[in-house]
C-alpha cells in the first residue's frame, strides 16, 4: 500500500480476524461504548485482540475502569485525570484519589494526561501543573505513563525533559511527523497508533509510523472514538483493531502475522505485564 491510499477491507466488511495473535488495545474507553463491558470484551476476543487498557479520564471513570479490570478477564486499567477535563484537579490538586487507584494490582498506567491545546478547556498553566503531578506519581509508582498530546508537541517534550518521567512512556494516538516520532524514538517512547492511520489523508501520520522504530510500536483503538477505514464516522470497538494493525504492517513492509507477534512482546514491556 502507498501512504496516499486506503487499504480495501481484504477480509471483508464487517468480518473481523479471529485468529489468535495475542492483540493488545492499548487504550481503550469501555466506559464510553454503548454496550455490555463484558459483550465488548468477549468480542474483542473472538476477533484475536486477548487484552485491552481500559483509560479512566478522572477519579469516578478511573474507578469504574479498575473494578471492570477485576472481573474481566484480559482487562488492565490506567488512572488519571483527562487534561480537558481537570475541575476535580484544581480543586484538590494532591492526586491522592488517582494514587489510591494507583496501588490495584491490574492498574498498569497513570493516565491519559498530558496537554490539549487545540481544545483548551483548561488554561495551560493548570494542564501544566496536572501534567507534572501525573508524571510525578507515575515516576514514584513506577508506572507507565499514557499521554495525550494535541496542538502541543514540542511542549509536552519540553516538560517531559524537564520532569522526571518513569520508564515506560506512551504517546497515546500518536499525532506528530516523522521528526517527531525520531525525538520521541531518541527518548525512548513507545508511540501507539490509532484508526487514524488508516485514513486517506494521513499521508504524514503513516510516514511517522514507519520511522517509529520496531520496538516502540504500539497499538490502539481510542474506542469508541477514531474507528478505522471502512467504519470511519462510526463507533469504533476493540474488536476493530485489526484493521489498524494491517495498515500498520502495509506500512511497514511487514505481515499482519509477523507485526502482531511484535505488538504484542512491546505491549508487554510497555506495561510491564505478562500477557
Amino acid at each position: 500500500m502507498t501512504l496516499g491510499m486506503e487499504r480495501s477491507d481484504s477480509y471483508g466488511l464487517g468480518m473481523e480476524r479471529s485468529d489468535s495473535y495475542g492483540l493488545v488495545d492499548s487504550h481503550c474507553h469501555l466506559g464510553h461504548i454503548d454496550a455490555e463491558p463484558e459483550g465488548t470484551v468477549a468480542e474483542a476476543r473472538a476477533a484475536g485482540v486477548d487484552a485491552v487498557v481500559d483509560i479512566g479520564m478522572g477519579a469516578a471513570e478511573s474507578t469504574a475502569a479498575v473494578a471492570r479490570a477485576n472481573v474481566l478477564d484480559g482487562v488492565y486499567a490506567s488512572v488519571g485525570i483527562h487534561p480537558n477535563e481537570l475541575a476535580e484537579f484544581a480543586a484538590d490538586p494532591s492526586m491522592d484519589a488517582i494514587a489510591a487507584l494507583a496501588a490495584d494490582a491490574r492498574v498498569v498506567a497513570i493516565g491519559e494526561t498530558g496537554l490539549d491545546f487545540y481544545r483548551n478547556r483548561s488554561e495551560a498553566s493548570l494542564q501544566e501543573d496536572a501534567f507534572r503531578a501525573h508524571i510525578e506519581l507515575a515516576h514514584r509508582l513506577d508506572k507507565t505513563l499514557v499521554i495525550h498530546c494535541r496542538d502541543a508537541h514540542d511542549r509536552v517534550l519540553e516538560v517531559l525533559d524537564d520532569a522526571t518521567p518513569p520508564a515506560r512512556v506512551i504517546m497515546h494516538c500518536f499525532s506528530g511527523d516523522a521528526a517527531y516520532a525520531d525525538e520521541c524514538a531518541r527518548r525512548g517512547f513507545f508511540c501507539s497508533f490509532a484508526g487514524n492511520l488508516t485514513f486517506t489523508k494521513a499521508n504524514a501520520l503513516r510516514e511517522a509510523a514507519a520511522a517509529v522504530p520496531e520496538e516502540l510500536l504500539l497499538v490502539e483503538t481510542d474506542a469508541p472514538f477514531l474507528a478505522p477505514h471502512p467504519f470511519r464516522g462510526k463507533p469504533n470497538a476493540p474488536k476493530l483493531l485489526s484493521h489498524t494493525v494491517q495498515a500498520l504492517a502495509d506500512v511497514r513492509v511487514t505481515t499482519f502475522e509477523q507485526l502482531a507477534v511484535v505488538l504484542r512482546g512491546n505491549s508487554a514491556r510497555a506495561f510491564a505485564i505478562d500477557i
